[in-house]
């Protein structure tokens, strides 16, 4: 798999991201799963009854791409989540930000881990 591939994964997260974002204010833990040069979305719709009984997602996601990558059906997996994390300002004064986090892993074991903060601006999302 070259760059190129894992390139094309991330931007398919951060413009489905972008969406949610800008049109909820938020999203629900999803995915996308690379064959080849073929990018395929990975969405979870949970409901209420669900969460309340903490069903944990993100695991579910790992645990499905991981098996998929090592029984070859694909050769990345690509997650990507909510959260509210701190960041250093301008002024490096830590302050709580919203931001995705991104998980990544082409051998199925070993998930990378990014955060990317993120501010909506009059509807827009900004990535920061």
């Amino acid at each position: 798999m070259n760059e190129n591939n894992l390139l094309e994964l991330k931007k398919d997260i951060f413009y489905r991201a972008t969406l949610f974002i800008e049109d909820m204010g938020e999203f629900s833990p999803f995915g996308s799963e690379l064959l080849e040069n073929e990018i395929k979305p990975v969405m979870i719709f949970d409901d209420a009854e669900e969460v309340s009984k903490g069903v944990k997602w993100i695991d579910i996601l790992i645990d499905s791409f991981s098996k998929k990558i090592f029984n070859n059906e694909i050769q990345a997996g690509a997650i990507a989540y909510d959260v509210s994390a701190n960041f250093k300002n301008a002024d490096g004064v830590y302050e709580k930000r919203d931001a995705l986090c991104l998980k990544i892993s082409t051998d199925g074991e070993s998930w990378s881990e990014e955060y990317f903060p993120y501010m909506v601006i009059e509807g827009k999302c900004i990535w920061s």
